[in-house]
């Protein structure tokens, strides 16, 4: 199983915890698969309801953070709202980098110089594959902008391929991501044993698993509790 790049995850729990018990039960679903949680995480928008009804749902809601939360059934939550902002942001961040990086030919991402180091590990050791991907030009222009002070985005160099790949399909990767994030622990062990996340940085790897990842979250019946956590290591 792989964790690599793991930050935020979340835990589909079989039951439906009180809030003040999901915490709890989302490190030990994890804990089972060798994942050490690190707390909870604010990464879901709430559903607006106003009145009594509004603060009985919040209610149900795991620990709020202004307008986010880290958790609560699915049916209380805003997942349409997520991903349409997450797209309309990517769209804007993708303008950005292509102005960036304007007049720069493509770049190879990261792991075509890590696959090299691999196949010839004495020959091409890893400080070289580092120092040749960061020599790229169009790498240096997206590292330069991550250096200027009050800048409205990051243009994280790991998301090279994504960005290279065109506005739509960096809009639509920024939809796919905005709820299950990095990693997704399901109810049960039936489904890719009960953990999916990226097996590798390649984006391929990323679309295989936010098709299986999107897929198994629309299944799940709406009252289903789910849990955004920190990992570590």
């Amino acid at each position: 199983m792989s964790t690599t790049d793991v930050h935020t995850v979340l835990v589909c729990l079989p039951a439906t915890p009180e809030p003040r018990h999901a915490m709890q039960a989302a490190t030990t679903h994890l804990a089972l698969r060798g994942i050490t949680a690190d707390g909870v995480m604010p990464h879901f928008t709430p559903r607006r309801t106003g009145g009594l009804r509004g603060m009985l749902h919040t209610r149900q809601l795991i620990d709020m953070w202004q307008d986010t939360t880290a958790g609560g059934p699915l049916h209380l939550l805003d997942l349409t709202g997520m991903r349409l902002r997450a797209q309309a942001q990517a769209a804007t961040q993708w303008l950005i980098w292509h102005h960036t990086v304007a007049g720069t030919r493509p770049a190879q991402p990261f792991w075509a110089f890590v696959q090299r180091h691999l196949d010839d590990p004495n020959g091409y050791p890893l400080p070289k594959a580092q120092d040749q991907y960061r020599a790229q030009p169009r790498v240096q222009a997206m590292t330069a902008f991550n250096a200027i002070p009050d800048r409205p985005c990051d243009l994280p160099t790991d998301c090279l391929e994504a960005f290279q790949a065109g506005q739509n399909t960096f809009a639509l990767l920024a939809w796919l991501t905005a709820v299950p994030a990095d990693g997704l622990a399901t109810t049960t062990l039936s489904a890719h044993g009960g953990w999916l996340t990226p097996a590798t940085g390649r984006l391929e790897d990323q679309l295989a698993y936010l098709r299986d990842a999107n897929a198994y979250l629309e299944r799940l019946p709406r009252d289903t509790t789910v849990v955004a956590m920190a990992t570590t290591g």
